[in-house]
């Protein structure tokens, strides 16, 4: 048992703890997304989805009339800004290669705006995205629910 607790205090084998979002923390999240759409109306439906930090979904919520293209598009976003850990916007803004692009693009990433991670005390615990409307509100909303975190 010694060696064990040795092993795992210097980071050699053993297993380690992973932090994730919990289901009232997405659930939050999803409500505070679609009660900003609804506090501002010249925003349209959205749809949002929330993932934990294994990219499993956790909440997600489609209001009524949102794009049937944002339930294609929204998971992707989610589960992009899961793998780069950041901000789906970011991500393409700092790619200006077409060959990178279409590698991402080719891999399953999103480069739409509206993803984004989500962190508690600096450790990743999952990603959220949002998605109905232009990438610009999109992404306003997918900030504003995180505010509610």
């Amino acid at each position: 048992m010694a060696a064990g607790s040795a092993s795992a205090a210097t980071g050699s084998g053993g297993s380690i703890a992973t932090r994730t979002i919990s289901l009232a923390q997405a659930q939050r999240l999803a409500e505070a997304a679609v009660r900003y759409v609804r506090d501002h109306p010249a925003l349209p439906p959205m749809y949002v989805v929330v993932i934990d930090s294994a990219g499993e979904a956790k909440a997600s919520l489609r209001m009524d009339n949102n794009s049937t293209a944002a339930a294609a598009l929204v998971p992707h976003k989610a589960h992009t800004a899961r793998t780069y850990r950041t901000a789906t916007a970011d991500l393409a803004a700092n790619i200006k290669d077409p060959a990178q692009i279409a590698s991402h693009v080719a891999a399953g990433a999103s480069l739409l705006a509206g993803g984004r991670p989500i962190f508690e005390n600096n450790q990743f615990i999952g990603a959220l995205a949002v998605g109905g409307g232009t990438p610009a509100q999109d992404d306003e909303v997918a900030r504003a629910a995180l505010s509610a975190l």
